[in-house]
């Protein structure tokens, strides 16, 4: 196998060596002929290539990929079991062939060895030229193999076993071809306890082979054929207590010979008086030629059934039919491997029998037993009758010797055994290293070898006699690499299905080296440590404490004892789940400079591991202006400001607050007067549940009705909605499942508000600006889609101008930006120089002022993606906006903020950030303002 670091025998093999899994391998293309792979490994994957590194975690994923000429390696039992439907065809000089590799261990052989269970059925279905073998197929209710209008289909040594109660009604074949079906054949499967048939061929079939089988206590036939043209039933052992073994009927034509019928079975209940061993209508008789079978039943059961007359002897049958000349009866116990050395059936079956194979139900050679007379004929005189043949017996042999040490590595064989096999024939000796090298043939003495390429070979001798019969046992090499298995700590959020849980972190292993690992160990820099099984793809950790970051260290141990560490740093954040929000969550009065608990009841924060809240924060002033401060509950109370007003206005603010470790959330009222308060949850932030991640795009204008873009022009009138697609443009893809959008609303005719819907979302709408006539309001929201669109609504008597600005997404990947949240801390204030290097300043008209966000107030210094901020524009003295966008990029030409004389204005904003941490802001108005930003956290790469 060349460079392979592992060895594998598939289904003609006859001895089993272990296939050792995540052994490197070459690539397989799904469109070029060669091979794919499935095992139940953790790294297998569906949606992959099905290469031997990353194999398809089902047969159904390989079926469907399948191309002529493939041959699909199920090595072991698959990762995802149950029904299986083949519906690619190969052709005839490149059919698709689906084959079980074993996974047992070395030096057992194959007789006593299952093949890899697939844990469900097999269906195919309209196909061609398909092979299927060496897997194991329990079936309870429906049939364990199902042939449908299919040609040219081998069913090889397949081991089904119904594996329903004795007395169940569930009338189930082992393998059924329907009547559609033609070219099938079935060779060298053990089917067991079927609560119908063993094999079962429909009416209209034709050219069917039923060949070298062991049928073993079906309910009803082990073979049953019925209206089939030319079918060959050749070389079976028929095991039946019930009856009958095998029966022919509704004018098939059909050759039966080399069949051994045994009644020893009996493991199911049967449904009826024991049949004949062997039945064939008179609506068939004239067509089935019969001979060279033989018969082991119960003492006192008839042998024969032909054309409605019974027999019950093979003289008998002889006698009135002519058929049977060379069958034998009262054969003894002829059964599989038990069968005695002076047994009739041995070197006595016709070797030209139509269907006859050259190998036996194991794949054991056919062979002369020099102690037994040959009576057979056709072209060799030695084969015997039913599904085994009888091989030399051969002593223990030796020479083998499992070894392992560090590469090159030589090894030494002295193949023999403490005495001939019972047959006292002349035998040779061949070792066969497994490396690719040419085998030792007529090996003799001592045979020496070096293992030049690290990876584990099944070193194999085999004695064979001068007849062809032989037997092998196998040892284990292991030759190790120069240098300890290299190691690396790949650590990242927990993505499942487009969502992330990005408080639990994944360790994914480099699987390529794992056959030379002995243990592994995993420190999660929390105090947890796990002890991983090296045959694991990944292993995953949950974090309680999402506000610091930790190293993650992965030890390895390889099997010579050698150790090797790698480290990674982990930071648990959060993801988003967005709410579908009530009316509100909370309504009330908070008395002039008030306290209030919200809490996590109100909130919708008290699920697990919740650490913020995305809220939208509606007030209307009182007697005096002022403002509100959210921030955990329990903490020291910020010098920030979430939402400013005015005396009896109302005004509408959005921002991501930091919950106590029990959800709720202070809220401070900074009047003079009381206010009225309404709350509404938009969405959540955990640490411990799946939600999605968040993509920044450039900032980017997809709606402005003064000039047309988005396709509306002119103001929305009163009472009227327009519809805004926004996913599948400007770098918000299809299926997006949220977008953050900035809506814009001016040249108001009347004072109003604008409602924001998901469209096709039912009571998804939510109120997110109040203004009044003439002036110009911004306020960012956060909008769920459903279509890629949504839907503004002027709620207002007169008609308003809308503009839209389109900031990012939650993405269905998972693998987008995840959430850390901050204790509300101010970042910048131009009135006292914060943020400015102490510079105390108003932000000029058309300047632009640089931002620190990473590296400060628990931001990474690098990897963050977008700032959460809210941003306040105090008292200017004329009208204008502010822009914030990634600092080392072109400013785009959208608004995060507008304001206007004399109103302190605050605006949550969510800019990008540029790769050195900062965010670029500028003042588009005429004259200067000093401008407030307040961090409530930070999107980081993952």
């Amino acid at each position: 196998m060349g460079s392979s670091r592992f060895v594998v025998l598939a289904a003609s093999t006859l001895v089993v060596v272990s296939a050792l899994a995540g052994a490197p391998a070459a690539t397989a293309d799904t469109g070029q002929p060669g091979t794919l792979y499935v095992q139940g490994v953790d790294w297998c994957s569906d949606t992959g290539r099905g290469t031997q590194d990353v194999p398809f975690c089902s047969v159904q994923a390989a079926a469907d990929v399948v191309m002529p000429g493939q041959t699909v390696d199920i090595v072991g039992p698959p990762l995802r079991g149950g029904k299986v439907t083949l519906t690619r065809s190969g052709t005839p000089a490149a059919p698709i062939t689906f084959q079980g590799v074993s996974t047992d261990p070395v030096n057992t052989s194959a007789n006593l060895v299952l093949p890899p269970n697939l844990d469900g059925t097999i269906t195919l279905s309209g196909v061609h030229d398909v092979h299927v073998s060496y897997l194991l197929l329990d079936h309870t209710s429906t049939d364990a193999v199902d042939v449908k209008g299919s040609q040219d289909v081998v069913l090889d040594r397949l081991y089904i076993a119904d594996q329903a109660s004795p007395g169940a009604a569930a009338v189930t074949d082992g393998v059924s071809v329907d009547g559609a079906s033609s070219g099938v054949t079935v060779s060298r499967d053990q089917i067991y306890d079927s609560h119908g048939n063993a094999v079962r061929v429909a009416s209209g079939a034709h050219d069917v082979t039923v060949t070298t089988n062991e049928l073993v206590s079906s309910r009803y036939a082990e073979i049953a054929v019925s209206g089939t043209a030319t079918a060959d039933l050749t070389g079976n052992t028929l095991d039946d207590g019930c009856g009958p073994g095998l029966t022919v009927d509704g004018g098939s034509s059909a050759t039966v010979e080399n069949n051994v019928f045994t009644g020893f079975g009996g493991s199911v209940v049967c449904p009826a008086p024991t049949a004949p061993a062997f039945s064939v209508a008179a609506d068939s008789a004239a067509s089935v030629t019969a001979d060279y079978n033989a018969l082991a039943v119960n003492s006192g059961r008839t042998e024969y059934s032909w054309g409605g007359t019974a027999y019950t002897t093979v003289a008998a049958f002889t006698a009135a039919t002519g058929q049977g000349a060379h069958d034998l009866d009262h054969v003894g116990y002829a059964y599989p491997d038990a069968t005695d050395e002076d047994s009739p059936v041995i070197d006595s079956g016709d070797a030209d029998a139509p269907g006859e194979l050259t190998t036996d139900v194991h794949g054991a050679p056919r062979v002369d037993d020099p102690l037994v007379a040959d009576t057979g004929t056709g072209a060799r005189t030695t084969y015997d009758r039913g599904a085994f043949e009888r091989q030399d017996t051969f002593p223990l042999l030796s020479g083998p010797t499992s070894a392992s040490g560090i590469g090159p590595l030589s090894v030494s064989v002295t193949p023999g055994s403490a005495r001939p096999g019972t047959w006292g024939l002349p035998e040779t000796y061949t070792v066969d290293f497994g490396d690719g090298s040419p085998a030792v043939t007529d090996a003799s003495g001592t045979v020496t070898h070096t293992y030049t390429v690290p990876g584990v070979y099944a070193e194999k001798v085999t004695v064979t006699d001068a007849n062809g019969s032989g037997a092998s046992r196998t040892a284990k090499v292991t030759v190790g690499t120069a240098t300890p298995p290299a190691t690396s700590a790949a650590v990242s959020a927990d993505v499942g299905q487009g969502t992330v849980n990005a408080g639990s972190a994944a360790l994914t292993f480099d699987h390529s080296d794992n056959w030379e690992l002995a243990s592994r160990t995993v420190s999660w820099g929390d105090g947890g440590n796990d002890n991983v099984p090296v045959t694991r793809g990944a292993a995953g950790h949950d974090y309680d404490d999402p506000f610091r970051s930790y190293t993650v260290a992965l030890t390895q141990t390889d099997i010579f004892g050698r150790t090797a560490t790698a480290t990674s740093t982990f930071r648990p954040a959060d993801s988003y789940t967005p709410l579908t929000p009530p009316v509100y969550d909370y309504q009330g009065t908070v008395r002039a400079h008030g306290l209030l608990d919200l809490t996590s009841g109100t909130l919708h924060t008290d699920t697990n591991g919740v650490d913020a809240a995305a809220l939208r924060v509606t007030v209307t002033g009182g007697t005096a202006g002022g403002y509100l401060t959210l921030y955990p509950y329990g903490t020291t109370r910020p010098s920030v400001s979430a939402v400013n007003f005015a005396a009896h206005r109302t005004t509408e603010n959005g921002m991501t607050v930091r919950t106590s470790p029990d959800g709720d959330v202070y809220l401070y009222n900074g009047s003079g007067a009381s206010v009225s308060v309404k709350i509404v949850t938009a969405g959540i932030f955990s640490h411990a549940q799946f939600g999605h991640s968040y993509s920044p795009v450039a900032p980017v204008r997809v709606l402005d009705t003064r000039n047309g873009t988005g396709g509306v022009t002119g103001p929305v009138g009163a009472g009227k909605s327009i519809t805004v697609a926004v996913a599948g443009t400007h770098g918000i893809p299809v299926g997006a499942a949220a977008a953050v959008l900035d809506v814009q609303t001016t040249s108001a005719q009347a004072s109003g508000s604008l409602g924001v819907t998901s469209h096709g979302m039912a009571d998804s709408a939510v109120t997110t600006s109040y203004w009044a006539k003439g002036q110009t309001v911004s306020n960012l929201t956060v909008v769920p889609l459903v279509d890629g669109k949504v839907v503004l609504h002027n709620s207002s008597s007169g008609s308003v101008q809308m503009v839209t600005d389109v900031f990012g997404y939650a993405d269905t990947t998972g693998t987008g930006s995840v959430y850390l949240s901050s204790t509300p801390t101010r970042i910048l204030d131009t009135r006292n120089g914060t943020g400015t290097g102490g510079r105390v300043a108003k932000l000029g008209a058309h300047q632009t002022l640089k931002l620190r966000v990473g590296g400060v107030h628990g931001i990474p210094s690098s990897g963050a993606t977008a700032a959460d901020l809210v941003l306040t524009a105090v008292s200017p003295a004329g009208s204008g906006y502010l822009t914030a966008w990634a600092d080392g990029t072109a400013r785009p030409g959208t608004a995060s903020l507008d304001y206007g004389t004399g109103r302190t204005t605050p605006n949550e904003i969510l800019p990008p950030v540029g790769s050195d941490g900062y965010v670029d802001l500028y003042n588009g108005g005429s004259t200067a303002v000093n401008v407030l930003a307040d961090q409530y956290g930070a999107y980081v790469a993952q």
